[in-house]
């Protein structure tokens, strides 16, 4: 614990820096909200004896989001949410953990990002978000800034997005090298809005961060490098484009050069091998948005060998159509969303096979009267990382269809909240096993009830919920019920309920598992902005065929403290 006493004595010291350094006449605020979290887990069983607990026996957690404003244009606003556990994952020893590995481990989410004027900084927890073909989906925990005066822009982020873990097959572990991210922009114009940027964005792996070699993780490094052009051509008229080149080696360790006099050119900026490759991708896109109508198109290829560093994963070898429209009618009371798509994969001949799938999703949401609405979505989605390879193929295909009408209406002492939704989810994917695509089949039906008293401050919700996924070799059914009561007492001030929830699981020829739970929670308004939540759950499972004979029992409490600025 004494590492987080260090980090409180420096966020301390680094607030209290900001303030003093103001001049006395300046305002000075704070707004936001902290809250201290203790939850407490226990568990029994029988005949189970490699039941495996959810929840850590006991664990302490400290949540604070808020923002220092200081006059005008100077605002601080910082996330903390920390807790006494070491780890997320199971390790065979536990290191003591210094106040740097304290900050930088993954369970932890620390960020402070001072902002004033055209200037905004970021320490801590972070994530760089660029463009489409460089970075946007990789958290990293570090520093980083932008800038923009008038219409320059310029940013940079740097810091750790993997730490080093060791793998260990005893614990399945797989472990990971410890790897760094560092990213720049440099352009004209706005963050937000149009501009015209350079961006750059390199990753590496430390071979050295581990010395256990992880399991099916070879040590990497990339960088990628795009220009981004995105302008009004009219008012409503946008378009955007962006092209981005990328040199990716995917095995540091491999000790065999590269035939390639370009690629080995660019030695002195990356480590470039036998596993080295570089390639190029493309998207532009252009719409039109307006309040009642939009329509816009975009197309993109992916290179089979490009990579954009700053994201975990994506599609490669890929030409993309799409097409995209909404538009609001009757007097805005219904509303169309929807978007479709050619996607063609294999597009340099890298592989034996080529395919084209649509993409496609639409969205109707319908205010038919006051008291009824209706919601339909369907999605088509396919995913393929163009291997042969039986043992590392991925190839899935998803189709989705919902249904969710609601109805409101209320008599003379209740407001009653009908809500029920229909989903079809089909879904293949490609068996390494079998060499074929196996299918999977889901349906869910639900009911939500909730009746809300006029003349007392009681309200009573009714769930049920009924679900079938079918497998060719398995199948799994499961009926849901569930009730809950809520009351308030001394002027709104104590706010307690009671729930209840049944469930029955069926898997395959087994007998039915049968699940009970309840929950016991409490809201009470110390003052205006200090609250205090209590929390109990109960949840008893005595299981079928499949584990004869078998019974759980789980008790867990949770404490909170909760104070709004």
């Amino acid at each position: 614990m004494k590492s987080i006493h260090y980090f409180f004595t420096l966020l301390f010291i680094f607030t209290s820096s900001f303030i003093f350094s103001q001049k006395k006449e300046q305002k000075i605020t704070f707004s936001g909200n902290i809250g201290l979290f203790f939850d407490t887990y226990n568990y029994s069983e029988e005949n189970y004896p490699t039941f495996r607990p959810k929840y850590p026996e006991n664990e302490l957690r400290l949540n604070a989001n808020a923002t220092i404003q200081i006059g005008e244009y100077l605002s601080i606003p910082f996330g903390v949410s920390i807790s006494n556990q070491k780890t997320l994952y199971n390790l065979p020893s536990l290191p003591e953990e210094n106040l740097i590995d304290f900050i930088q481990n993954p369970k932890n989410d620390i960020s402070i990002n001072p902002e004033y004027k055209w200037l905004k900084g970021y320490l801590g927890s972070q994530t760089p978000n660029y463009s489409l073909l460089t970075t946007g989906d990789t958290p990293l925990f570090g520093i980083g800034i932008d800038i923009n005066p008038g219409k320059f822009i310029f940013s940079t982020n740097y810091g750790l997005s993997q730490r080093a873990i060791e793998s260990d097959a005893l614990y399945n572990i797989v472990g990971a090298y410890k790897q760094k991210i560092i990213a720049t922009r440099i352009g004209y114009g706005k963050i937000d809005g149009p501009k015209v940027t350079l961006n750059f964005v390199k990753v590496k792996d430390d071979v050295n961060s581990v010395t256990n070699t992880p399991l099916y993780d070879d040590p990497i490094e990339g960088i990628t490098i795009s220009p981004l052009i995105e302008f009004k051509i009219v008012e409503k008229l946008l378009f955007k484009t962006e092209t981005a080149a990328s040199i990716f080696t995917s095995n540091l360790n491999n000790t065999f050069a590269i035939n390639d006099a370009t690629i080995e050119s660019l030695s002195d900026f990356i480590t470039i091998n036998a596993s080295s490759k570089a390639d190029i991708s493309h998207v532009s896109s252009l719409d039109w948005i307006s309040k009642k109508f939009t329509i816009g198109g975009e197309v993109k290829y992916i290179g089979p060998g490009f990579i954009p560093v700053g994201y975990r994963n994506i599609e490669t070898d890929i030409l993309d159509y799409k097409l995209r429209s909404s538009f609001k009618l009757f007097n805005d009371k219904t509303s169309i969303n929807g978007m479709f798509g050619i996607r063609t994969n294999n597009v340099k001949n890298t592989n034996l096979q080529s395919t084209k799938r649509g993409i496609s999703n639409i969205n109707v949401f319908s205010q038919i009267s006051d008291a009824f609405s209706i919601n339909a979505n369907y999605s088509n989605f396919g995913f393929n990382n163009n291997e042969i390879n039986n043992l590392i193929r991925v190839e899935m295909i998803n189709n989705s269809f919902s249904l969710a009408p609601s109805y409101n209406f209320e008599t003379k002492t209740i407001n009653h909240q009908i809500n029920v939704n229909g989903s079809l989810n089909l879904f293949d994917q490609y068996d390494a096993v079998s060499s074929a695509f196996v299918a999977t089949k889901s349906k869910t039906v639900s009911l939500n009830y909730n009746l809300m008293f006029k003349e007392m401050p009681l309200n009573i919700n009714v769930i049920s919920l009924f679900f079938n996924n079918e497998m060719p070799l398995s199948t799994i059914k499961m009926s849901n019920y569930g009730t809950t009561f809520s009351y308030k007492f001394f002027d709104k001030k104590l706010s307690p309920s009671l729930g209840f929830n049944l469930a029955n699981i069926t898997r395959d020829s087994f007998t039915t598992d049968h699940r009970f739970s309840m929950r016991l929670k409490a809201k009470y308004k110390i003052t205006k902005k200090l609250l205090f939540n209590l929390s109990y759950r109960l949840n008893n499972y005595k299981y079928g065929s499949s584990k004869p004979n078998a019974i759980t029992n789980e008790h867990r409490m949770q404490f909170a403290l909760l104070q709004n600025f």
